[in-house]
C-alpha cells in the first residue's frame, strides 16, 4: 500500500440537508478522541452548528471547523451547510480541501439531491467518498441505494463494505478487501468476528465487483483477473488509494453516525488514503514548493464581540502573526473546534486557520506574500433567486453589517 501523507489534511463535510452531516462530524471527533462526550443537535450541545441561527433553524447555517487528530496524524474536517441557499459556502470548501466526504441517506428517491454535488466534485476533479449514513433506518437494499447514486455520478462507484445484519438494523459490516467480518461496539472500535457463513456468497460476489472496476484502471490487474488469478490484498489497498487520489473511482463506506457505526472504519480510509495538502496544491495548479506564502480564504466570519475573521488554508509558507499579506497586516493567527479558538504564533502547510482582521480582503481572495498573489481557479458567484431588504435593529451596528 502506498506510504501515508505526512502533515495536516483537510476534509469536507458534504450532502443534502439532514443526510447527518454534523452528526458524522460530531462521531469523527469523538471517534479521533478530540472530545470525550458524544454532542447531539437535539440538545444543543455539538461542536458544530453553535451559532444561534443554526440552533434556532436546526440546521448548518455556516462551514463548522474542527481541528483533530486521529493516530497522531493532523486533520481540519469542514462541515458544510447542506441547503441549496448555501451551496456557494460547500463549494469554497470542497476546492480548498484534499478530500471530500459526501453524506447521504439510504433513500433511492433522494439520490437525485446529490447529481449537482457529484458534479461539482467531477468537474474539479476533487477525490471523494460517499458514506451512506443513517443505515438503522435504512428502508431500501444497499445495491438498489448504490444504482441509484451512481445514476448521478460520472466516477464509478466502488463499494468497500458489506452490511451485516440483527433483525431489521445492521449490527456491522464485511470489510471486501481484508474479507473480515466486524460487529459494531457503540462509543468503540468494532470488534472483529467470525465472518458469518450466510455471508460468504455476498462477500465473494461484492470482492469480485471491487477488484474489477479496479482493473478498469490497470492493465496488469485485468491480466491476473483474466488468468483467474486474485491480487493480494495489499495490492488492493494500493489500487484503491492510487485511483481515489487521481479522483477514478468514488469508494462507498456506510455506518450509523448517531450510534458512531462505521465511523472509524471511514477515519481509517481517510487517514490511508488520501492525498497530502502538496497533491492538492498542484491539482489547483499552485507551487507547493513555492517561497512566498500562499494562502486562500475559503470563509470570513464576524463572530460577535470579535471582529472580522478570515478562514484560509495556507498553501506554502507560514502564516504568521504581524505579518503582511496583500498588503494587509494579520493581527492573529486562530485554530478552531467549532466554537472555541487557540491562538497561534504560526501556521504552515495544509493548516487551516482563521486569521483576525483582515479589513478588505474577500472569502475567495489568494494571498500572499511576495510581489502578486498567484492566480486560483474562481467559483462564479449563483445567481440570486430572491431580494430582500435588511436593515440593523441597532444603529450603531450599521458599520458591522456593511462589512
Amino acid at each position: 500500500m502506498s506510504d501515508r501523507p505526512a502533515g495536516p489534511r483537510c476534509a469536507a463535510l458534504v450532502g443534502p440537508y439532514l443526510s447527518g452531516k454534523t452528526t458524522l462530524l460530531e462521531a469523527l471527533l469523538f471517534a479521533s478522541g478530540t472530545i470525550n462526550r458524544h454532542g447531539n443537535q437535539k440538545d444543543g450541545n455539538t461542536v458544530g452548528d453553535s451559532t444561534p441561527e443554526a440552533r434556532g433553524r436546526s440546521m448548518s447555517t455556516e462551514i463548522n471547523v474542527a481541528r483533530a487528530s486521529y493516530l497522531d496524524d493532523p486533520w481540519t474536517f469542514l462541515d458544510c451547510p447542506g441547503s441549496v441557499e448555501l451551496a456557494w459556502e460547500a463549494q469554497n470548501a470542497m476546492l480548498a480541501s484534499d478530500v471530500a466526504v459526501v453524506v447521504c441517506e439510504p433513500e433511492i428517491e433522494r439520490a437525485l439531491t446529490l447529481a449537482p454535488l457529484f458534479k461539482f466534485l467531477d468537474d474539479h476533479q476533487i477525490p471523494h467518498m460517499v458514506f451512506i449514513n443513517k443505515m438503522d433506518t435504512a428502508s431500501a437494499r444497499v445495491s438498489e441505494v448504490l444504482a441509484a447514486l451512481q445514476g448521478v455520478s460520472q466516477r464509478p462507484l466502488v463499494l468497500r463494505q458489506v452490511p451485516m445484519e440483527s433483525g431489521d438494523h445492521p449490527s456491522g459490516y464485511v470489510d471486501l478487501v481484508s474479507e473480515r467480518a466486524y460487529k459494531y461496539k457503540p462509543g468503540a472500535a468494532s470488534d472483529l468476528i467470525k465472518l458469518p457463513d450466510a455471508m460468504a456468497d455476498e462477500e465473494k460476489t461484492g470482492r469480485a465487483g471491487l477488484v474489477e472496476k479496479l482493473a478498469d484502471f490497470d492493465d496488469k490487474l485485468l491480466e491476473q483477473l483474466l488468468e483467474d488469478v486474485q491480487p493480494s490484498k495489499e495490492d488492493i489497498y494500493r489500487h484503491l488509494t492510487q485511483n481515489l487520489r487521481r479522483d477514478l473511482i468514488v469508494p462507498v463506506f456506510m455506518g450509523a453516525a448517531a450510534h458512531d457505526a462505521g465511523v472509524r472504519r471511514l477515519l481509517k480510509a481517510l487517514r490511508h488514503e488520501t492525498p497530502d495538502v502538496a497533491t492538492t496544491a498542484v491539482r489547483l495548479k499552485l507551487d507547493p514548493q513555492a517561497s512566498d506564502t500562499i494562502a486562500n480564504v475559503i470563509k470570513t466570519y464576524h463572530p460577535p464581540n470579535a471582529g472580522k475573521l478570515s478562514l484560509v488554508r495556507v498553501w506554502s509558507g507560514q502564516v504568521a502573526e504581524g505579518m503582511s499579506l496583500n498588503g494587509v497586516r494579520v493581527a492573529g493567527v486562530l485554530r478552531l473546534l467549532g466554537a472555541q479558538s487557540t491562538k497561534a504564533s504560526a501556521a504552515g502547510p495544509g493548516e487551516v486557520v482563521a486569521l483576525a482582521r483582515l479589513e478588505g480582503i474577500a472569502t475567495g481572495t489568494v494571498l500572499s506574500s511576495g510581489a502578486a498573489p498567484p492566480a486560483f481557479p474562481a467559483l462564479p458567484l449563483p445567481k440570486p433567486v430572491y431580494g430582500l431588504a435588511i436593515a440593523a435593529q441597532n444603529r450603531n451596528d450599521d458599520v458591522k453589517l456593511s462589512g
